[in-house]
């Protein structure tokens, strides 16, 4: 990577911090975010990024979305508010866990039993930078009950789904697609069917 490129990339990463994950965001930030989002994607240092598992690999914590459904979750919900966002991608088994943690707002924050969202899906590449995304099933529970810690818990996912009391998902809202716009070791950024924009960095490999 090139200085020029890993300074534009520390400049982003400054930028979205006080952006609660796209959450608070005001018009001239967005303006800037947007522009400092392309500028890294003109130059991403991964073209084949589907080509590229070992990059792929990983729990991906969510530093920025303008994705509608993430941005609702955390507003419609009166007392609680999300915590961490990961998105765990497996590429050998080419699976894909959304999980997302939810907790107490404000000063409910240490009296509101603290839970856990988690989407599971399956996901296909279908050109050097797309893949299609089949959504199969989702979890709602407590952090406590579940004794939740993140690699645990996604260990659960992928081995013994059926230990986890789960829903299937609608068939109508099963399938999407992702277009993964700038990859490197720790930092992605993807564009999904919805408009959506993410982008993402790596926590573990």
């Amino acid at each position: 990577m090139s200085d020029a490129l890993a300074q534009q990339k520390l400049v982003l990463l400054r930028s979205l911090e006080a952006t609660h994950r796209g959450r608070s965001l005001l018009p001239e930030q967005k303006s800037e975010i947007l522009t400092q989002i392309a500028v890294l994607e003109e130059h991403n240092p991964t073209p084949s990024p589907t080509s590229a598992p070992e990059l792929l690999e990983g729990n991906w914590l969510t530093l920025f979305t303008t994705s509608a459904d993430l941005l609702r979750l955390a507003n419609s919900l009166p007392i609680l508010t999300t915590g961490e966002i990961y998105q765990c991608i497996r590429t050998q088994t080419k699976q894909v866990f959304n999980v997302a943690e939810i907790q107490g707002s404000g000063w409910l924050r240490d009296w509101v039993p603290r839970g856990v969202l988690a989407v599971s899906a399956r996901f296909e590449p279908t050109s050097e930078r797309r893949v299609q995304v089949i959504f199969e099933r989702f979890v709602l529970g407590s952090q406590a009950l579940m004794n939740y810690q993140i690699d645990s818990f996604l260990d659960l996912l992928e081995h013994a789904p059926a230990r986890i009391p789960a829903f299937k998902i609608d068939i109508r809202q099963q399938r999407g697609w992702l277009d993964i716009t700038y990859l490197d070791e720790d930092l992605r950024i993807g564009r999904g069917s919805e408009g959506s924009l993410f982008v993402l960095q790596k926590v573990s490999p």
